[in-house]
């Protein structure tokens, strides 16, 4: 026998159906967006992951440069002084440089305080010393107050290195090495002057237009280069090194922005 539907009851089922298709469509496309989200999401956390191992790697990179230039120029120093008969300066060279690797290796952070890396830059000055004799003087002046604050490790050893390097090594006498750590108008300042022959002109403009534009960086040193890309790194749009040249030697000066004590 058939069933007879009254009309009502036949556009309440049609309604129905359509009702429930919509929202049994709606359900399964909020199920397949929910899921291609979820997977989005995954990827970007994988890719974020990645950049977060790409970046420390490369700053990882730019210590290891800094590293082996550093233990470049000591065994240089070591090989000075041996060549002119100094052996128990070579020696306490030798453990000079012995304890400032074991410094530097044990090390668990790029980042270390301004006390910590003066110390370090004190132990490369007396190395050098060993060599240079009374060619070599340095002063240092520190606002007491920025001794705790965090700076990337070798900021101001490989600016050190290369006053050293480029300023006292040409001078037949009389060299000076001036380090200044002061706190002024929200900034931190760190000044490394040395009063030697001074930095070609035309090596502080490709480092300026290296700065600015991201131009060709071949005629500018390591030291140069890794300490603006960890400024960039740890303080970005805040940490920044200037070149200075003069008729008198070379100043650089590394600003740190925004730095509350």
């Amino acid at each position: 026998m058939a069933m007879i539907v009254s009309q009502s009851a036949f556009t309440f089922l049609i309604v129905y159906g359509i009702v429930g298709g919509v929202v049994g469509l709606t359900t399964l496309v909020l199920v397949l967006f929910w899921e291609k989200e979820v997977e989005y999401l995954k990827v970007e956390k994988r890719k974020t992951d990645l950049e977060v191992l790409l970046i420390e790697s490369q700053l990882s990179n730019l210590t290891s440069q800094i590293q082996p230039h550093f233990l470049f120029n000591g065994l240089n120093t070591v090989t000075s002084l041996i060549r002119i008969g100094k052996y128990e300066e070579a020696t306490e060279a030798i453990h000079g440089i012995s304890s400032l690797l074991r410094y530097t290796l044990r090390a668990d952070s790029d980042l270390i305080s301004i006390d910590e890396e003066v110390n370090t830059v004190m132990m490369y000055l007396k190395i050098q010393k060993l060599r240079f004799g009374p060619r070599l003087r340095w002063h240092v002046d520190i606002e007491e107050r920025l001794r705790p604050f965090k700076i990337p490790i070798f900021l101001i050893q490989a600016l050190v290195e290369n006053a050293c390097k480029y300023g006292i090594e040409p001078l037949a006498e009389d060299g000076e090495i001036s380090i200044r750590i002061w706190h002024t108008a929200g900034s931190l300042q760190i000044e490394i002057y040395n009063n030697g022959p001074g930095i070609d002109q035309e090596i502080v403009e490709h480092f300026n237009l290296w700065k600015e534009q991201g131009t060709s960086a071949e005629r500018i040193g390591i030291g140069f280069k890794n300490t603006q890309k960890r400024l960039q790194h740890y303080f970005p749009n805040r940490g920044d090194l200037q070149v200075v040249p003069s008729v008198e030697g070379s100043r650089f000066v590394i600003t740190i922005k925004e730095v509350v004590l």
